[in-house]
């Protein structure tokens, strides 16, 4: 399994030395990051294939330390911290993930205007139409725009990857402020949906490739409760599900934690013998992490 997945995530990669969200489709940071972490998991002479990805990711660093999703996309992304996890474990390219993480810090999610806050408060008959704390800084998908879960999760792996290497107490803040966003953004009973845990007084319900990842942002506050919690749930969320990404995350995530991994191993292989992940290249390159407990690259 792992042979042919190896050669189909190679064979997916552009002339450029990227990869894209299929084959065949214009590379992309997100996917070229986790393929690069994908093949440095495996064991071989993959240093050509590793090489190009890596240049393919530092040849378009913008000089804000920034990464845009792709050519087609003007502006910075959160694909910034994909970018700035894959650098961090290659020497030759610390620097731009040291720049990347700067660029980081001076991002946070836009806050509620004062009148929308006002009016969920005071004004709506049900009450707050949202249940979150608006203070807390964490990350946006895109500049400007309100903070959500995962892309928080992404910051704070790589701020926490490079944490060491950056000076000052604004890298130490910002993380504070994001392991706080998600920890109010916890679902009841556990774990983590895409965005908020409660909408017009209903609560919603987590997700398992949301939960993981969070738990993976928050890996080195295993103590927590909360921590304990999520992590007791998510393998019930995981039960029937059949999506590569969700069970690649989640073996990620127990792989880190110290719980087994070989039954998620197992229904990863069988998805991606009935439906080869679709031709997703990220599904294919998570997956492949999973296999050869690549955790590695998310460890912090």
């Amino acid at each position: 399994m792992i042979e042919a997945a190896t050669d189909a995530l190679l064979g997916a990669r552009n002339p450029d030395g990227g990869w894209g969200a299929e084959q065949g489709k214009q590379s992309n940071t997100e996917t070229t990051a986790l393929a690069v972490l994908a093949l440095s998991a495996l064991d071989g002479s993959l240093e050509q294939e590793i090489s190009r990805g890596l240049a393919w990711l530092a040849d378009r660093q913008t000089a804000d330390g920034s990464w845009p999703l792709s050519a087609d996309v003007d502006g910075a992304s959160w694909t910034t911290s994909l970018a700035t996890i894959s650098l961090a474990g290659f020497a030759a390219h610390r620097p731009g993930a040291l720049r990347g993480a700067h660029w980081l810090i001076r991002q946070e999610g836009r806050r509620p205007t004062w009148w929308v806050s006002l009016l969920q408060r005071w004004v709506l008959p049900q009450g707050p139409t949202i249940r979150l704390n608006p203070n807390l800084k964490g990350w946006p998908w895109a500049s400007g725009a309100f903070s959500w879960v995962e892309p928080t999760a992404y910051a704070l792996i790589a701020l926490k990857k490079v944490r060491a290497d950056v000076a000052g107490s604004e890298i130490r803040e910002r993380i504070q402020q994001g392991e706080m966003l998600i920890y109010d953004r916890m679902c009841r009973g556990g774990g983590w949906n895409y965005g908020n845990s409660n909408v017009l007084g209903v609560d919603v319900p987590p997700y398992p490739e949301t939960t993981a990842l969070a738990l993976i942002a928050l890996q080195d506050r295993q103590a927590e409760t909360a921590n304990q919690i999520s992590l007791d749930a998510l393998p019930r969320m995981a039960a029937d599900v059949e999506s590569g990404l969700a069970l690649s995350w989640t073996s990620l995530c127990f792989s880190i934690y110290g719980r087994d991994t070989s039954n998620l191993r197992k229904r990863l292989a069988r998805t991606y013998e009935k439906t080869a992940f679709l031709g997703a290249t990220r599904t294919l390159a998570l997956a492949i992490l999973a296999w050869k407990d690549g955790s590695n690259g998310f460890r912090v």
